[in-house]
């Protein structure tokens, strides 16, 4: 066993706190030092753990295989089978059944990327996070530690037992489940369809806000207006400025400036 100091790490160097075995004769790979079993590396707040790890000291760089665990105090926790780690520029990688889990959410991926100056995460590479009862899929997106936020630009889909929300463009808040959304999307519940192209919705509270090209679809009423409000616990809506209602089953439509649907009450 082998155990090393930690006074190196005040001058922002890769330390190796800990192995079981090491091989400094340069002949696995050469410019590495090569530490095997257990090893535990520590930079500015960032904890690896591998069962082996290549240390390149002159550029500041580790390889970690088998069993990678990067650790970021509480903030963020990170299993896979390969990683790579910088110091010099405190950015990350890391491949292969990839498990990152924040203490609101667990994302799975094959390769997230994590710049450690900047506190985000990102992965390109298909993702399914989960979040109290939330599920969101993406081919790609960024996680923003300080923030708590995900961040997707690509078709994200967001499921829970009340709702499901498609969009291209989303913010979502872990803590609070609030998603935020811009261009087309929509948001469909078992009593209505939501359309909107920019708008928030509180997966957790079940209500939200519809503010450009607003449109909510009933079994028989199309509500449309420049900003719609919604609660999908009462099948409540109310629409403000410039307010069509239509009436498929009836044929008729009404204009004004408010309106409200009881869908409940049917009115």
């Amino acid at each position: 066993m082998v155990s090393f100091s930690l006074f190196s790490q005040e001058n922002k160097k890769i330390v190796i706190e800990h192995s079981d075995f090491i091989d400094m004769n340069q002949n696995e790979i050469p410019g590495a030092i090569v530490f095997t079993g257990n090893v535990s590396v520590l930079h500015n707040g960032v904890q690896i753990k591998c069962n082996k790890a290549y240390h390149f000291k002159d550029e500041d760089y580790i390889k970690a295989f088998g069993n990678v665990q990067i650790n970021q105090g509480d903030s963020i926790h990170m299993d896979s089978r390969y990683a790579e780690y910088n110091g010099k520029t405190e950015f990350a990688f890391a491949t292969g059944d990839v498990n990152l889990r924040s203490p609101e959410s667990t994302l799975v991926t094959d390769t997230v990327f994590f710049d450690k100056k900047k506190q985000i995460a990102f992965y390109n590479s298909y993702g399914t996070i989960r979040n109290k009862e939330n599920t969101l899929k993406s081919k790609s997106g960024k996680y923003f530690l300080t923030e708590k936020k995900y961040q997707f630009t690509s078709a994200v889909t967001v499921t829970n037992p009340q709702s499901t929300i498609k969009t291209n463009h989303l913010d979502f808040y872990e803590n609070s489940g609030h998603a935020y959304v811009f261009g087309p999307s929509t948001i469909t519940s078992k009593d209505n369809v939501i359309y909107t192209e920019k708008g928030f919705y509180d997966t957790e509270n079940k209500i939200g806000y519809a503010l450009k090209k607003a449109r909510i679809d009933y079994d028989n009423r199309i509500v449309e207006g420049d900003s719609l409000y919604f609660d999908n616990n009462s099948s409540f809506a109310s629409a403000t400025n410039n307010i069509t209602v239509t009436d498929t089953i009836n044929n008729s439509v009404v204009k004004g400036h408010y309106a409200e649907v009881f869908k409940e009450k049917d009115s």
